[in-house]
């Protein structure tokens, strides 16, 4: 038996899951495949975030708490390449890829500046740029800077025609001499796949405008836009000269829960700073159940419904867009400082070997499949879990929800008699007012699991 859980993906569900787990006097062992964890929130991760503990009412674990806590095993930049076992005995092989700089970085930012390679900054949704050598946020975890090997113009461990970041390291913390892989070994009791979504404009975006005028952006990078820290200090600016837009045009391709979610939260916080005109163009036929969804965005916007036609730009740097409206079959024009469009959410890259992997089916959409309704959390593979967008798109709150399910789940597998007494350190502050009531279950369930364990040993 074991004391550990294994969390593939170290986005918010995943380290919601951690921190619950933690708490629980259990091992989370946290594996993500980027170089930082946080996943699309990590800003919203820092102490430095204008957001403080909460975004929607949900509550957000720190960075700096999480490096904290000593029952939390972070792998950055890993994969899990090999599960063997049962429930309360999986046996995990972990690979980890270098990030060719060690913990000895004090982020003195010498070596970006000399380095010669340019890349978007994922992170920033692409709306920024960064060099090989990187940190891709102000503040991360872990917090050492990191080497995109696949950029830069050195082919370790001899081949070096440009040392320049090594020349101006103060702390002699570049190494590319570093083993380009390592293999690690955990024994797990459960796992849990926490591997997020992918997110990308369509197809259609390119005859939307978007790529070829600055100001048209998606509904990805207008998030980034308004998470601070970030490249505006979480306010919506115009790419094509960072001022302030008057009025948004937001368009909606599908009316589903997560879409609505995402483009009410954006509004809300659009209102917020003042934007004065703030519109939705629906592209479905009016009607039926999915418009009841449109009674999450805050009352008095402007809701059309048509196909947008065409969008065009203007010598004063605003867009005109063109639709055909459903209801009166004509061709409206309106002008607007900003157009964001929808993102596609598909499952992240490599879900299905990580499935593979794990022995865990694949449903339909491309999503982790969930056989049980009534168990939202449960994959086809006994021990195994799913939490957050894995399972498919869905809210902040709801993915959260289903994080500490999993965890809750994820315990039941482990020897209670083999979990701490007490976490090595404090729990990370995610929602003061709520702590005091979260422990106490905690407790509850932990002792409910002993009880359990031995039952089931006098029988």
């Amino acid at each position: 038996m074991t004391d550990s859980i294994l969390i593939v993906g170290g986005g918010i569900a995943g380290l919601t899951a951690a921190v619950e787990i933690a708490q629980a006097g259990a091992r989370a062992i946290v594996v993500e495949r980027d170089a930082v964890v946080g996943g699309r929130l990590a800003a919203a991760m820092t102490q430095k975030s204008s957001v403080a503990d909460r975004i929607d009412g949900v509550p957000m674990p720190k960075l700096e708490a999480l490096a904290t806590i000593e029952n939390v095993e972070i792998f950055t930049l890993a994969d899990v390449v090999d599960l063997q076992g049962n429930p309360g005995n999986f046996d995990v092989s972990i690979r980890e890829r270098a990030r060719f700089v060690t913990d000895a970085c004090t982020r003195c930012n010498h070596c970006k500046p000399v380095c010669p390679v340019v890349r978007p900054n994922e992170h920033d949704a692409g709306l920024t740029y960064r060099k090989a050598i990187y940190t891709p946020l102000v503040e991360t975890l872990p917090q050492e800077f990191v080497i995109d090997i696949d950029a830069c113009l050195n082919t370790p461990p001899n081949y070096l025609p440009c040392n320049r970041c090594t020349e101006v390291c103060d702390d002699d913390a570049i190494r590319f001499d570093m083993l380009a892989n390592r293999l690690h070994k955990r024994q797990v009791g459960a796992v849990i796949i926490a591997a997020g979504i992918g997110i990308v404009a369509d197809d259609s975006g390119r005859e939307r405008g978007y790529g070829s005028h600055p100001d048209v952006v998606t509904t990805a990078e207008m998030e980034r836009l308004l998470t601070a820290p970030g490249p505006t200090g979480g306010f919506a600016a115009k790419p094509s000269n960072e001022e302030y837009p008057h009025s948004i045009l937001l368009v909606l391709d599908e009316l589903t829960p997560f879409s609505v979610h995402t483009v009410a939260s954006q509004i809300e916080r659009l209102i917020a700073q003042d934007v004065g005109r703030i519109a939705v163009l629906v592209t479905n036929q009016p009607g039926g159940e999915q418009d009841t969804l449109l009674q999450a965005l805050p009352a008095g916007l402007t809701v059309d419904y048509g196909l947008l036609h065409r969008v065009e730009a203007r010598a004063d740097d605003k867009i005109t867009v063109s639709f055909a409206d459903f209801a009166s079959s004509g061709m409206p024009e309106k002008t607007y400082d900003m157009l964001v469009l929808s993102a596609d959410v598909r499952p992240p890259d490599g879900l299905d070997e990580l499935l593979q992997t794990l022995g865990s089916e694949l449903a339909a959409n491309g999503f982790v499949a969930v056989p049980d309704d009534d168990r939202p959390c449960a994959t086809s593979r006994p021990g195994i879990y799913v939490a957050g967008g894995a399972g498919g798109p869905m809210t902040l709150a709801e993915s959260v929800e289903i994080a500490r399910a999993a965890a809750a789940a994820a315990l039941d597998h482990l020897d209670p008699r083999l979990l701490a007494g007490e976490p090595a350190t404090a729990r990370p502050t995610v929602a003061s007012a709520d702590t005091a009531e979260m422990v106490e279950e905690q407790l509850r369930a932990r002792i409910e699991r002993a009880l359990y364990w031995m039952l089931e040993k006098v029988e």
